[in-house]
């Protein structure tokens, strides 16, 4: 198994680490206090004033904490202007705020255990926001902004209920860290999660949190730097290589915390994240029992979340009125879905209450003979289409462009089935999670399910909007604790606790969650459905098989109805702009 993970991932970690490289930020800055924790561990802090500071006069704050550059950053390393987590705090909030930058116990020139994503950590963050309240130049209000590491830990500060806590913004979020990155669908993920544990992470904290204080003979940040350690148990590597899930990654799944919150919160989700993934954001909003919550979803990457100026003024907006009494007021739930965004620019929106939308029309597009996809239910008789399981041909590199590169298949080995609408007449909106329902056979005792949603324009370029999978083993979801609307259940929960193998040759029902997506099929273009085997590269993932190689049918008839269900929204009231040029849309993948 040692063998099989070193082939996969090595090319993988080897173009992670080359990027990350180029990206570390070189924090010149380093700690400028440290703050005691109650059970004697020193958190590194960078304070900035804001421009203009009067002595004497109080400010509100806006904090984060992370593991990379933390407290050895003032806001000005290399970033875009949102920036990723601290490395744009500064420059969104410098002009009437106070800024404070941590680390993590354990990490930068803080003293301690490093555990990732720990409650011990989470309470350090509660007391630095009540030691901020406390300082002379603070209101006591205090708004928390992050993103990805930073948006994470955030989050679960906020779940701590810090009293001087006002606002929440963050981004970049993981719900589950079994469901919603390791194992998704069962299915192992050992691309991102291992290459960003074992070295982006280290690379970070290393290049933009330890070395800045050490370069500048902080003595404190030497001692505490020899305190760093790690007890093997809670480190992310062994725990993420179990199959099944389990206690760590629950304690660590944001998703266990969110009813916790009790001040505003709000979340940006991008459908094309591929670090975090696409699945965190939305899950954690629906969630989350605050007394006032926004979502702000939008096609793009993980960058996407935090540098357009829409993006970021939105999310500036929200703490401006929790923090400084700023308009506009904001009712207890809002989603607003940014809509083909391309060069940072949105082409029109839609302002919802809820997620799922509550203008949520659940559409089956049923699979039919000869390739076909219909919205009127199969009749009587039963067809079926099989393809070779095992062979996981179908692959794409994000570092290559989001338009580079076709997934490789052979003809003369079919390992793949495609599935086309007709042609839309009018522009379509789907907008929020979505469901493949399949029914299938394997002539294996186990196998992988990977369903695409593709649009497919006129000239034949085609978008890949999104994503689901399953291992069939990992089949079996409680229907009371899964998500639904309307009598469909949209995200099923799956213990994921023991997996059963199916027997060879007996046809199952599969319920296949696909991660929500936010597109408008404009007229002429057609919904593509593909089948196939996970991708041996998909993004930065990386979905190792441990499966053997198989045939699987899919069935299709009225019997077997194997169907895709999408949440079609209106567009009424909707100032939507002219269809985008081929390929155009921001971070989304594109075969021209």
């Amino acid at each position: 198994m040692t063998g099989v993970i070193r082939r996969t991932i090595g090319p993988l970690i080897g173009v992670v680490v080359f990027a990350c490289l180029t990206l570390v930020p070189r924090a010149e800055a380093a700690p400028n206090g440290y703050v005691e924790m109650s059970d004697g561990t020193l958190i590194a802090v960078n304070i900035r004033m804001p421009k203009g500071y009067v002595e004497g006069r109080r400010y509100p704050t806006i904090f984060e904490m992370s593991g990379y550059d933390g407290g050895s950053s003032d806001g000005t390393t290399p970033g875009n202007y949102g920036g990723e987590g601290s490395r744009g705090l500064t420059k969104v909030f410098e002009e009437d705020y106070v800024t404070i930058h941590a680390s993590v116990r354990g990490t930068g020139c803080s003293s301690g255990e490093f555990d990732l994503f720990s409650w011990r950590s989470a309470l350090d963050g509660r007391e630095v926001v009540e030691w901020i309240a406390k300082q002379p130049w603070s209101n006591g209000d205090v708004g928390i902004y992050g993103h990805s590491y930073g948006g994470i830990t955030g989050f679960m500060v906020a779940a701590t209920r810090p009293p001087h806590l006002r606002a929440v913004s963050v981004s970049g979020l993981i719900d589950d860290l079994y469901r919603g990155i390791v194992y998704p669908g069962g299915v192992s993920n050992y691309g991102f999660p291992l290459a960003w544990t074992g070295v982006i992470r280290n690379l970070y904290d290393v290049g933009g949190g330890t070395f800045p204080g050490l370069a500048a003979g902080d003595e404190r940040c030497a001692r505490n730097v020899a305190t760093h350690r790690r007890t093997i148990l809670n480190d992310p590597i062994v725990q993420g290589l179990s199959e099944t899930d389990n206690a760590w990654f629950q304690a660590r799944s944001l998703i266990n915390y969110a009813e916790r919150i009790r001040v505003p919160v709000h979340i940006t989700g991008a459908y094309q994240d591929e670090q975090t993934g696409p699945r965190g954001p939305y899950h954690l909003f629906e969630a989350l029992d605050a007394p006032a919550k926004r979502l702000l979803m939008t096609n793009g990457d993980h960058g996407t979340q935090t540098n357009p100026e829409e993006v970021w003024r939105d999310r500036r907006a929200w703490l401006d009125y929790w923090l400084r009494g700023g308009a506009p007021g904001y009712p207890p739930s809002s989603v607003t879905t940014l809509l083909e965004m391309s060069n940072g620019r949105s082409n029109g929106r839609k302002d919802s209450r809820t997620f799922p939308l509550e203008d949520t029309s659940w559409t089956d597009f049923y699979l039919k003979g000869g390739g076909g996809l219909d919205i009127e239910r199969p009749g009587k008789k039963v067809a079926s289409s099989a393809y070779l399981s095992g062979s996981p041909r179908q692959a794409w590199s994000y570092q290559a462009g989001h338009t580079a590169g076709s997934p490789v298949t052979t003809a003369s080995a079919p390992d793949e089935l495609e599935f086309a609408s007709r042609e839309f007449r009018s522009p379509t909106a789907v907008i929020g999670p979505a469901t493949a329902t399949l029914f299938a056979s394997s002539t294996a005792p186990d196998t992988e399910l990977f369903v695409q949603l593709i649009d497919e324009a006129p000239d034949g370029s085609r978008y890949y909007l999104q994503r689901g999978m399953l291992k069939a083993s990992h089949r079996a979801y409680d229907p009371a604790l899964s998500d639904k609307r309307d009598g469909v259940v949209y995200r099923p929960y799956r213990p994921h606790t023991n997996p059963t193998e199916i027997e060879p040759g007996k046809t199952y029902r599969y319920l296949v969650e696909i991660f929500p997506l936010g597109h408008v099929f404009r007229p002429g273009h057609r919904l593509v459905v593909k089948i196939h085997t996970p991708p041996i590269v998909d993004s930065y993932y990386a979905y190792v098989p441990k499966r053997p190689v198989g045939i699987n049918t899919v069935f299709y008839g009225a019997k077997h109805a194997s169907k895709v269900t999408l949440p079609v929204v209106s567009l009424a009231g909707v100032d939507l702009g002219p269809a985008p040029k081929a390929c155009s849309l921001d971070k989304v993948r594109c075969v021209p």
